[in-house]
């Protein structure tokens, strides 16, 4: 199929260019809104199947992109990070569209709903969604948010990181191939483009990535007053109960850990456990460890750490710790000294930082894991409740009154109990944060009716029992009052 002009060479392209192709690209998805307002089920059906097809087809092609971007990737990370989440949202959507284009049924109120008076929402295709992808699950994250976007009917605008360029050309290279440019496009091009396409005057904007870039993301949806869908990450934390089994614990807590180096949103951020278990813990860690990961400098299950910044930000934040006179354990030989220089960052155990310690203040987005110990729930839900919301909480190994405390008392974008992520991988359940972890939810149900507007719609009685046309009366004002239960 047929695709616009697109913006690669962004150093190259002024500012009018750059301005010029996005406005061409929106107004193109405009005119197709304006010609079919209301895509009727079997063309967001077929939509969602062509998006779905074209992942699955050219699955290999994106392991090989994601791979060639990150330096080392192992491929069932690639697997289970970027694939699995585009193709179980898909095709949730098709199996369920059928059911959430329905029109929502609503009860008139009395008496009007006896006589006939009829009321339900309506969910209508907002127009025209832009999608902001982050770099560290490239594409899952472009193309995972198509499912509630094209399920209500929308057209798309996905913008991928410049810091994944395989990943982005390939994203680009396929989406021309199944969809014609106003229906899904996608848009290429680094910080100058990013921040011209969060002001465009979309219908609504879904952004993944960090809360200080959401903040100037924001900024620019306001001058449009355009909804935007921020999903942000934060401290998630992994609490495990008192006595709780450990070995199961530990093996939950390496595998997440450890997947994708630990750049995820949903990610472990740091562990608190009971004060008489942490040793054993750290024990039971560096031993499944050595076990999952031997010779971890050459292993090639584990994912590089590719970005600079990124390195030199974790080995900061170890330091920092070090310096506070926290423990520090390395797994595998290293230099502290030489971590910035590492790809193979090695998961660094950090030991009951202080709270004031860097590793304790924002989302750490990597292979680093401060280990906290507790003495009391009370004390863990201070704790958690001391710092901004994240945008997960996950609880091992506690009794059904524990997780139903920790679950009234904390505030996180989801739980899940004797396990990681769960909640996140459940199709019908809604995602997001809350707070400063992100704002709305595009899973599932949900995700089709962030993308909708929800109309409500009305229809009078056949009846008119009321007839308030003047001249006013007395009796008039007796009926109202009645009818609001004020006693005269």
């Amino acid at each position: 199929m047929s695709s616009t002009e697109t913006i690669q060479n962004t150093s190259a392209a002024s500012a009018d260019e750059i301005q010029r192709m996005l406005d061409e690209k929106l107004a193109l998805q405009r005119a197709a809104v304006e010609k079919e307002p209301y895509p009727e089920l079997a063309v967001r059906k077929d939509r969602l199947q062509r998006a779905l097809d074209a992942t699955l087809k050219n699955e290999k092609r994106i392991v090989e992109a994601t791979q060639a971007d990150f330096g080392h990737r192992p491929e069932l990370t690639v697997l289970l990070a970027d694939l699995m989440f585009p193709v179980a949202a898909l095709k949730h959507a098709i199996k369920n569209v059928d059911r959430w284009v329905r029109p929502e049924k609503r009860r008139a109120d009395f008496p009007m709903n006896l006589l006939g008076a009829k009321a339900y929402v309506f969910y209508q295709p907002l127009g025209v969604v832009g999608i902001v992808a982050p770099w560290n699950l490239p594409f899952g994250l472009g193309y995972g948010p198509l499912a509630g976007v094209l399920a209500a009917g929308n057209r798309a605008m996905i913008k991928p990181s410049e810091l994944t360029p395989a990943t982005s050309q390939l994203m680009e290279d396929i989406t021309a191939e199944v969809f014609d440019p106003d229906e899904v496009t996608v848009v290429q091009g680094g910080v100058d483009v990013a921040s011209r396409f969060s002001a465009l005057p979309f219908d609504h904007l879904i952004f993944t990535g960090s809360a200080p870039v959401a903040r100037h993301v924001m900024r620019a949806a306001a001058d449009n007053l355009t909804p935007v869908t921020l999903e942000l990450g934060g401290k998630a934390p992994v609490i495990i109960a008192e006595g709780a089994d450990l070995d199961v614990a530990v093996e939950k807590i390496v595998n997440y850990k450890m997947g994708n180096a630990g750049q995820a949103c949903m990610g472990i951020d740091h562990v608190m456990v009971h004060h008489s278990d942490r040793d054993k813990f750290v024990e039971i860690l560096k031993s499944k460890m050595a076990e999952f990961f031997p010779d971890y400098a050459h292993n090639p299950d584990v994912c590089d750490v590719f970005l600079p910044n990124q390195r030199n930000r974790l080995a900061g934040l170890v330091k920092d710790a070090a310096e506070r006179g926290a423990k520090i354990d390395l797994i595998g030989e290293y230099d502290l000294e030489k971590l910035a220089e590492t790809w193979k960052f090695p998961l660094a155990l950090v030991i009951d930082p202080p709270q004031d310690a860097e590793v304790m203040k924002d989302e750490i987005f990597g292979p680093v894991l401060p280990i906290i110990s507790y003495d009391t729930l009370e004390t863990v839900v201070e704790r958690v409740n001391s710092g901004e919301r994240p945008l997960a909480l996950y609880f091992l190994g506690g009794n059904k009154e524990q997780q139903e405390y920790l679950l009234r008392n904390t505030w996180s974008g989801g739980v899940t109990f004797d396990d990681i992520m769960l909640h996140a991988l459940t199709q019908d359940l809604p995602f997001g944060g809350v707070g400063h972890s992100g704002m709305g939810r595009y899973g599932g149900h949900a995700g089709f009716k962030t993308f909708s507007n929800p109309k409500a719609v009305a229809h009078p009685p056949k009846v008119n029992l009321i007839k308030m046309n003047p001249p006013y009366n007395d009796k008039m004002s007796a009926m109202i009052r009645k009818f609001m239960g004020i006693k005269e």
